[in-house]
């Protein structure tokens, strides 16, 4: 239907938006406003969501991404179970002064990352224990043999051991072209002015 057909599309148009809604009982008109804040949230929300993909992604290790007591507590009692779960050998078992070597913080965060992974796959799969079986062998028992070892950390039912400072990294050794001059453009010749 064209404007020319419809002789009241010039008054709706005249109308403010709180008369263009008028014909609505209130009920309605009050389910209208909350419609229209709901998507304005929604809309904020998406460009939120937007703004944050575009950030560049930096990634961050367990210990500076949690600071809350509780994720420790949390990866404490999993230790705990580990610990207990799997009763190895005292030569094999997470010692308890493991908050104090961040090495194996983040070893220990990792494993139960993988383990919680593994049981979520296995309880979503229909073949079950199959990530569970990967687990055992790619991750749990690789890392109690490198506790046995006491490849990574010397502690052990005698008692803590600090962890060994090593030197940082001697810059001197970089490279030297990331220290080179950049070509810098020559100069452009001055043109003669004509008059």
């Amino acid at each position: 239907m064209s404007d020319v057909e419809n002789p009241h599309v010039e008054d709706e148009q005249e109308f403010s938006e709180s008369e263009a809604y008028s014909y609505l009982s209130a009920q309605e008109q009050e389910l209208l406003v909350q419609l229209t804040e709901i998507t304005a949230e929604h809309e904020a929300r998406i460009t939120a969501l937007e703004d944050s993909v575009d950030e560049d992604k930096i990634p961050r290790d367990w210990i500076s991404r949690h600071q809350n007591p509780d994720d420790w507590e949390e990866l404490a009692v999993w230790v705990d179970w580990l610990n207990d779960n799997y009763s190895m050998p005292d030569e094999m078992r997470v010692p308890a002064c493991w908050p104090a070597h961040p090495g194996l913080v983040h070893v220990l965060a990792g494993l139960r990352s993988s383990w919680r992974n593994s049981v979520l796959a296995d309880m979503a799969s229909k073949e079950r224990q199959n990530a569970m079986a990967a687990f055992h062998d790619y991750h749990l028992f690789p890392f109690f043999a490198r506790m046995q070892q006491k490849q990574m950390f010397r502690c052990n039912a005698n008692g803590h051991k600090e962890d060994v400072r090593h030197a940082p990294t001697d810059r001197a050794y970089f490279p030297e072209y990331l220290f080179a001059p950049l070509d810098e453009p020559e100069p452009e010749e001055e043109t003669p002015v004509t008059q």
